[in-house]
C-alpha cells in the first residue's frame, strides 16, 4: 500500500527535461495570451455560474477553463505561431489562477460589502449590532446607487461608479495584500517542498502531458494522444457527458447520473455518498498509493465517527458556517492540519533558516537564483503583507487579544489547502475551520468588543467559503516553472499580470451586470447575509471558550503527532498524516467511492506491473480526466448557446 516502496509514485514533474536556456518563456504574446485568458477564466467564471447557471469554473483548483483553452492552443496554434514549451506553461497560468476568483471569492465580497445598509431591517437587527461601529469607506452607502446595483438600473440612467471607487479600493488593497501574502509564502517554501521533501503535484500531471514535446512519429501534438490506451479513458467520461446533452434537448431523453444510491450505517450516521466524478478518479491514480488509501480509509472512519457522536448525543452547540461540519471534526482535522505544518516547518528549519539568512544578512552561500524573486523580497514581502492584512483589522476595531489567532487562523487555512492540494491532488477542498471560527472558539465571543465582533463580521468579506484559492495555483504555477531553464525572475510578471487584470476586471464586470439586471436576481452570494445574521446571533448570545472543539482539535493534532511518529520510525506504515486530515475535509468527504476505486487498480497495476505497469497506464487516466474536461467544455458552450440561464452542471468534483 506505500507506493514510495515501488518507485511508480514518482512525479512526472521530476522527469521532464528542461528546454534550453535560451528558449523564452516570458515573452509580449505569452504574457498577453495569459493575461487575456486569466480574464475570461475570471469573467466566464461569474457569467456562468450566475447567469448561464451552467457548469461552474471557478470550483476546483484545476479548472476546465485552464485546461480546455491550453488544450486548443497546443493542437491548433502551437505549431504555426511556433510557441514554445516555456510560452504554454506562461499562458496556462494565466487562467489558472483567473479561474480561482469568480464566485466563491470576488462575487462573496462584493455581496458581503454591498448587502449590510440594502438589507438591513428592524427584523434582522443588522444595523443596530454594526452601527456606529462599520466603517463608511468599507461598504456601499445607502441611497439608489445601492438600490439600482439590486434591483436593476432605470432605462436611461448610467452606472454611478463613484459610490464604489472607495470601499473597492480599500478592498483591493486587502486582495492584493492576500495574494502578496501568498506569493512570497510560495517563494518561502518552494524548495522544501518540491527539493527536500519532493511533493508529488499530481494535478500537474495532466498540464505537463498536453505542454510534452510533440513526438515525430505521432498525429497529434500531444504526444499521449497518440496513445490507443488514452482514447479508451478519454471515451468514457465524454461519452456520458455527450449522451446526456442529448436530454438537454429532449428532456424524456434517459440520463446517465453521477450519483450512484447513497449508503448509510444506521439513522444517526451521515449518508456515505457515492459520487462518480472522473476527474477525481484520474487524478487519484498519480497520488502516492498509501496517501491514496489513507484519504479513503480515514473518510469511512470520520463517517463512523460522525455517527457515533450523534448516537450518544455529542453537541457542540456553537453556530458556525463556512466549516467543516460538525464542528468537532473540523475542529479535529484543523488539530492535525496545524500539527503536521508545524513539524513540517521543524523539519525544514535548515532551510527556513537560509532564507533568513539570505533576506536579512545575504548570506553568499545561499543560492536563490532559481526563485521566481530573490529571498529578500520574498520575506520582507511576506511581512509587509502579513502586517498589512493584521493592521488592516486593527484599525477596523478587531482588538489585539483576538488579532494574532485571527493570522494564525489565516495561515494555516492558506497554507494548510495549499499543502493538500499539492501533495494530495484535491481537486476542491473547503476550510476545516475558518480563521474567524478557530479565533472564537479559543476565546469564546462573552469577552469581544462589539467592535471586534463587527471586524470579524467584515473579515467574512475577503476570507469566508473558500472553495478554490490562489496560493494553490500560484504554488503549481511555481512548480511547472521548475522544469523551465531561463530566467526565473522574468517569470513572476505573468503570475502578477494574471491576478491583477482578473480581479480588477471581475469587479469591473460584477458591478456592470448588478445595475444591468439587479444582483438580486443572481441569488444567494449577494443575498445571503450570512456574515451579518452571524454577527447579530453571537452579539445576542455570547459565549465562553468552546471546550469540546479546542479537546477535538486535541485529539487531531494527537493523532496526526502519533501517526508522523510512527512513519518516521517505520517508512512502510500505511496511513499518512495528510490523508487523516484531508479526509475528514468537505468535499473530500463525500469522494470515498474514487478514491477507493482508483487505490485498488493502482496497487492492482504496480503489484503485477510494477513501474512498468504504472507508466504503461498513465494515459489511461490522463485520457479519463482531459475527457472529462473537454467534455464539460463542450456542455458548457451548449447551455451558452441554447439554454443560457436554464444551463446544465457537468460535476468535476463538487455540486
Amino acid at each position: 500500500m506505500n507506493g514510495d516502496q515501488t518507485g511508480a509514485d514518482r512525479s512526472t514533474l521530476d522527469e521532464v527535461p528542461s528546454t534550453d536556456r535560451h528558449d523564452p518563456a516570458v515573452t509580449f504574446r505569452s504574457v498577453s495570451i495569459s493575461t487575456l485568458l486569466a480574464v475570461a477564466a475570471t469573467v466566464g467564471g461569474f457569467y456562468g455560474r450566475l447567469i448561464l447557471n451552467t457548469t461552474r469554473l471557478d470550483q476546483n483548483h484545476l479548472s476546465m477553463a485552464a485546461v480546455f483553452p491550453l488544450v486548443l492552443i497546443v493542437l491548433f496554434f502551437a505549431k504555426p505561431f511556433r510557441l514554445t514549451r516555456g510560452e504554454l506553461i506562461v499562458i496556462f497560468c494565466g487562467p489558472l489562477i483567473g479561474s480561482t476568483m469568480p464566485t466563491y471569492f470576488l462575487a462573496k465580497i462584493v455581496g458581503n460589502f454591498a448587502v449590510p445598509y440594502y438589507l438591513a431591517s428592524p427584523e434582522n437587527q443588522w444595523a443596530a449590532h454594526f452601527d456606529p461601529h462599520l466603517p463608511s469607506y468599507l461598504v456601499v452607502p445607502k441611497g439608489e446607487a445601492l438600490r439600482w446595483f439590486y434591483e436593476g438600473m432605470p432605462q436611461g440612467a448610467s452606472i454611478p461608479w463613484d459610490v464604489w471607487i472607495v470601499p473597492v479600493f480599500w478592498w483591493c488593497t486587502v486582495i492584493f495584500a492576500l495574494y502578496g501574502f501568498s506569493l512570497c509564502l510560495t517563494v518561502i517554501l518552494r524548495k522544501q517542498w518540491v527539493v527536500h521533501e519532493k511533493i508529488a503535484y499530481p494535478l500537474m500531471e495532466l498540464p505537463l502531458a498536453i505542454v510534452e514535446a510533440p513526438s515525430k512519429a505521432g498525429f497529434f501534438r500531444i504526444p499521449v494522444m497518440n496513445r490507443p490506451i488514452f482514447w479508451l479513458g478519454f471515451s468514457l467520461p465524454m461519452c456520458v457527458i455527450l449522451w446526456n446533452i442529448i436530454s438537454y434537448f429532449t428532456p424524456t431523453f434517459p440520463a446517465i447520473p453521477w450519483l450512484l444510491p447513497d449508503i448509510r450505517f444506521g439513522p444517526e450516521f451521515p449518508l456515505l455518498q457515492a459520487k462518480l466524478y472522473p476527474v477525481v478518479f484520474g487524478f487519484g491514480f498519480f497520488i502516492k498509493a498509501d496517501l491514496l488509501f489513507s484519504l479513503w480509509f480515514f473518510n469511512l472512519m470520520t463517517t463512523l465517527e460522525i455517527g457515533l457522536l450523534n448516537r450518544y448525543g455529542f453537541k457542540t452547540d456553537f453556530p458556525v458556517f463556512h466549516n467543516t461540519e460538525p464542528l468537532a471534526i473540523g475542529a479535529q482535522a484543523m488539530g492535525g492540519i496545524i500539527t503536521f505544518l508545524m513539524v513540517g516547518f521543524w523539519m525544514g528549519r535548515e532551510h527556513l533558516r537560509g532564507v533568513f539568512r539570505k533576506a536579512f544578512k545575504n548570506d553568499g552561500n545561499v543560492d536563490d537564483s532559481d526563485e521566481i524573486m530573490s529571498y529578500r523580497v520574498a520575506v520582507f514581502g511576506f511581512l509587509a503583507c502579513g502586517l498589512y492584512l493584521a493592521g488592516f483589522h486593527y484599525a477596523v476595531g478587531m482588538e489585539l487579544k483576538f488579532l494574532p489567532l485571527f493570522m494564525f487562523g489565516i495561515l494555516i487555512l492558506y497554507l494548510g489547502i495549499t499543502r493538500i492540494v499539492a501533495e494530495a491532488g484535491t481537486v476542491s477542498l473547503r476550510a476545516a475551520l475558518m480563521p474567524q471560527t478557530f479565533g472564537m472558539v479559543l476565546t469564546g465571543t462573552a469577552g469581544l468588543t462589539q467592535r471586534t465582533m463587527v471586524s470579524v463580521a467584515l473579515s467574512y468579506v475577503w476570507c469566508s467559503d473558500m472553495k478554490t484559492t490562489v496560493m494553490p495555483a500560484l504554488t503549481h504555477g511555481v512548480r511547472l516553472f521548475e522544469t523551465l531553464h531561463t530566467n526565473r525572475r522574468k517569470l513572476v510578471w505573468p503570475l502578477l499580470a494574471a491576478m491583477v487584470s482578473g480581479i480588477l476586471s471581475t469587479f469591473a464586470f460584477i458591478i456592470y451586470v448588478g445595475y444591468q439586471g439587479g444582483a438580486a436576481n443572481l441569488g444567494g452570494f449577494f443575498t445571503g447575509g450570512d456574515t451579518w445574521n452571524d454577527l447579530v446571533q453571537k452579539s445576542l448570545n455570547p459565549v465562553g471558550p468552546r471546550w469540546k472543539p479546542i479537546l477535538f482539535m486535541g485529539i487531531g493534532a494527537s493523532v496526526t503527532g502519533l501517526l508522523m511518529f510512527i512513519r518516521y520510525r517505520f517508512t512502510s506504515f500505511p496511513f499518512h498524516p495528510v490523508g487523516f486530515a484531508a479526509g475528514q475535509i468537505y468535499p473530500t468527504r463525500d469522494m470515498i467511492l474514487p478514491y477507493f476505486g482508483v487505490w485498488l487498480i493502482k496497487v492492482l497495476v504496480i503489484r503485477m506491473g510494477g513501474i512498468q505497469g504504472y507508466r504503461a497506464a498513465r494515459p489511461f487516466f490522463i485520457g479519463i480526466v482531459l475527457g472529462h474536461f473537454v467534455g464539460a467544455s463542450i456542455g458548457w458552450v451548449v447551455d451558452w448557446i441554447w439554454f443560457p440561464g436554464e444551463g446544465h452542471n457537468v460535476p468535476i468534483s463538487d455540486w
